[in-house]
């Protein structure tokens, strides 16, 4: 009979692995995060309702803000956080709240003392139009314990620099048409920026979805700009609406 003894072994524990975390579900933690801080009922219902997505975006532009642009039995706002200027979940989180803001102060308010007003109630106390470099120091600090505790996202990254086809970053980011053209160019100090407008057809006989960017307060049918001080008669183009297009 062979003495050859038979060694136990032990197969060692294998933690199950972190669940993926989607840059999707971030940007919705983040707005979970946020919109309590918001008072007033339908304001805050507003915010929950819109459309948050996380998508590719124009190259330059970090996020966009559609009014009354999704259908859901009601109008709803659309968000989106693009990933062309993603940076770092900093950037993401500082992103979201910047165009949760225009959501809340409204259509109109560009990136003026309502929108800065609707940024602090959400707890981001430093907010610039365009371009900003974000640093958890201009969140409200509880506001940023609270999101820097929030699982980050893990599925991966952006590598539009690395394809041949697609969008590509450009060397300096643009800044946001409707921010700083509509308010005559100061909203980063006097004569900054551009006071072009950006439109958007609507018009079914015209051409739906193109943009032009006019100094005109007021288009007509397929974007034609309307000198007329007889306006009212012409009638506008139907559906066009204003949006942000933030490089926040």
């Amino acid at each position: 009979m062979s003495s050859a003894r038979v060694l136990p072994f032990v197969i060692a524990d294998q933690a199950d692995p972190e669940p993926e975390v989607s840059h999707e579900a971030f940007v919705h933690a983040v707005r979970a995060t946020v919109v309590p801080r918001v008072t007033d009922a339908a304001a805050r219902q507003r915010l929950l309702g819109a459309k948050l997505v996380y998508g590719g975006g124009p190259g330059g532009v970090r996020g966009l803000c559609y009014y009354q642009a999704w259908q859901n039995g009601a109008s709803h706002d659309f968000i989106e956080i693009a990933a062309t200027g993603e940076e770092s979940f900093v950037q993401l989180a500082g992103t979201t709240v910047h165009e949760l803001a225009h959501s809340l102060a409204g259509h109109g308010c560009g990136h003026g003392p309502e929108w800065k007003a609707a940024c602090a109630v959400l707890g981001l106390q430093v907010a610039q139009a365009a371009g900003q470099s974000y640093s958890p120091a201009h969140f409200d600090p509880l506001i940023w314990a609270r999101i820097e505790a929030l699982p980050h996202p893990s599925d991966g990254q952006p590598s539009f620099r690395h394809v041949g086809a697609g969008p590509a970053l450009p060397p300096s980011a643009k800044p946001c048409p409707l921010g700083i053209g509509t308010r005559g160019g100061r909203s980063r100090g006097a004569g900054s920026g551009s006071r072009l407008r950006l439109w958007v057809c609507g018009c079914v006989e015209g051409t739906p979805g193109r943009k032009v960017r006019v100094a005109y307060r007021r288009v007509g049918r397929n974007l034609q700009p309307v000198r007329d001080p007889l306006w009212p008669r012409v009638g506008p183009c139907r559906a066009v609406r204003l949006h942000e297009e933030d490089t926040s």
